[in-house]
C-alpha cells in the first residue's frame, strides 16, 4: 500500500486557515471604517454584521483544523474525537448566523426601499401642496383686490352720477360771465376724473381672467381620468363615464380643478375594493355645471363624514388631513359648492356644482 506524506497537506491547511482568519479580520476592519464614516448607511451595517459572522466562522473552522492536526500529530487523537462534535456544532451555528444575517438584511433592504419610495412620494406631495398653496394665495389676493375694487366702484358710482349730473345742470343754467360756471366746470372735470378712476377699479376686478378661463369642464374631466387610467387598471376597477353630451363651459382654473378632481378620484380608488366601480358624471342644471363622483367603496360613518373637511383630520396613517380642505377651498374659489353623501358599506358620492359664469361679487353678473 502506497501512502503520501501528510506534512505538505498540513502546511497548506495551516497556511490556508491562518490566511482566511487574517482576511476576515482585515475585511471586518475595513467595514468598520466605512460604517464609522456613514453610521446610518444600511449597506455598511449589513456588511459589518456579515463580516463579523464570517470572522466567527473563519475562527471556528481555522482553529478547529489547526487543533485537529496538532492533536493528531502529537498522538492525542482521542482528545480530538471528544472535541470534534463541539467544533462541528460551532461551525453549524456560524452557518445559521450567516444565513440569518443575510435573510434579516434582505427584509430590511426591502423595507428600506419601500421607505425610500414613500419618502420620495412624500416629497413630491409636499412640493405639489406647496405649489398649490402658492397658487391659492395668489388667487385669494387677486380675489380680495377684485372685491375691494368692485366695492369701491359701487360705493362711488351713485354719488358720482349725482355730482356729475348737477354740475352739468349748473353749467347749462349759469350765464357765461357767472362765477358759478367756473366752479361747476371744475366740479364736472373732477367728476369725470373720478369716473375714469372707477373704470380702472373695474378693470382691476376683471384681471381675474389671468386665473380663470372659460373652459370645457368635460375636457378637464377627461384629461384627469386619462392621467389616472393606470391606477384604475392596477386596482381592477370599472370606470363609468357619463359626460354631458355637449360642451359644458365654465369659468375655471384648469390646474387647480384638475388637482381637486385627482385627489377625489384617488380617494375613490383607495376606498373601492378590486372589481368595484367608480362613476364620473357631468350635467347642466340651469346656470350651473354639476360634477358627480360616485364609488362603491367602504363609505364613511357619519362622525367621520362630518369632519372630513376639517384641517388635519385624517383616518389614514401618515396622512396630512389637508387634501379635502384644499379640495373644498378650490371649489369655493370657483364660487361652487361641494357635498358628500356616504354610507358605510355602500360607497360615497361627491357632488360639485360650479357656476357657468364666475360671479365676483353678489349682484354683479357680467362675465370676465
Amino acid at each position: 500500500m502506497t501512502t503520501l506524506p501528510l506534512f505538505p497537506i498540513w502546511i497548506i491547511d495551516f497556511v490556508g486557515s491562518a490566511l482566511v482568519i487574517v482576511l476576515a479580520v482585515r475585511s471586518l476592519g475595513l467595514v468598520r471604517r466605512l460604517k464609522a464614516q456613514e453610521p446610518e448607511n444600511p449597506q455598511w451595517l449589513f456588511l459589518y454584521w456579515l463580516t463579523l459572522a464570517l470572522l466567527t466562522l473563519a475562527l471556528s473552522r481555522g482553529v478547529g483544523h489547526l487543533l485537529r492536526h496538532i492533536l493528531v500529530f502529537s498522538g492525542h487523537s482521542s482528545i480530538w474525537r471528544v472535541l470534534k462534535p463541539f467544533s462541528g456544532g460551532l461551525n453549524s451555528i456560524s452557518f445559521v448566523v450567516i444565513a440569518s444575517v443575510c435573510l434579516f438584511f434582505h427584509h430590511i433592504q426591502r423595507l428600506y426601499r419601500r421607505m425610500l419610495a414613500n419618502h420620495r412620494e412624500l416629497e413630491a406631495t409636499s412640493r405639489e401642496i406647496l405649489e398649490l398653496n402658492r397658487e391659492m394665495e395668489a388667487l385669494v389676493i387677486e380675489r380680495t383686490m377684485s372685491e375691494m375694487a368692485l366695492g369701491v366702484a359701487d360705493g362711488i358710482r351713485n354719488p358720482l352720477h349725482i355730482i356729475g349730473g348737477f354740475s352739468h345742470r349748473l353749467l347749462r343754467k349759469a350765464a357765461p360771465d357767472d362765477p358759478v360756471r367756473t366752479w361747476a366746470t371744475h366740479i364736472a372735470s373732477e367728476a369725470k376724473r373720478l369716473e375714469r378712476m372707477v373704470e380702472r377699479f373695474e378693470a382691476l376686478a376683471r384681471r381675474k381672467a389671468a386665473f380663470f378661463r372659460q373652459l370645457d369642464l368635460n375636457q378637464i374631466v377627461r384629461e384627469t381620468l386619462d392621467l389616472l387610467q393606470e391606477e384604475f387598471h392596477r386596482k381592477r376597477l370599472r370606470l363609468e363615464r357619463e359626460l354631458y353630451p355637449h360642451h359644458l363651459y365654465a369659468h375655471v382654473n384648469a390646474h387647480l380643478l384638475k388637482m381637486a378632481l385627482a385627489h377625489l378620484l384617488r380617494n375613490a380608488i383607495d376606498a373601492t375594493p378590486p372589481e368595484g366601480k367608480v362613476r364620473v358624471a357631468t350635467s347642466e342644471e340651469g346656470h350651473r355645471a354639476v360634477l358627480i363622483l360616485q364609488d362603491t367603496g367602504r363609505g364613511m360613518p357619519p362622525e367621520v363624514a362630518a369632519r372630513v373637511f376639517e384641517p388635519f383630520f385624517t383616518t389614514e396613517v401618515g396622512g396630512t388631513g389637508l387634501g379635502m380642505v384644499f379640495v373644498r377651498q378650490i371649489v369655493e374659489e370657483h364660487r361652487g359648492t361641494i357635498t358628500l353623501d356616504t354610507q358605510v358599506g355602500r360607497g360615497t358620492t361627491v357632488t360639485i356644482t360650479l357656476p357657468r359664469r364666475l360671479l365676483d361679487h353678489p349682484g354683479i353678473s357680467a362675465p370676465l
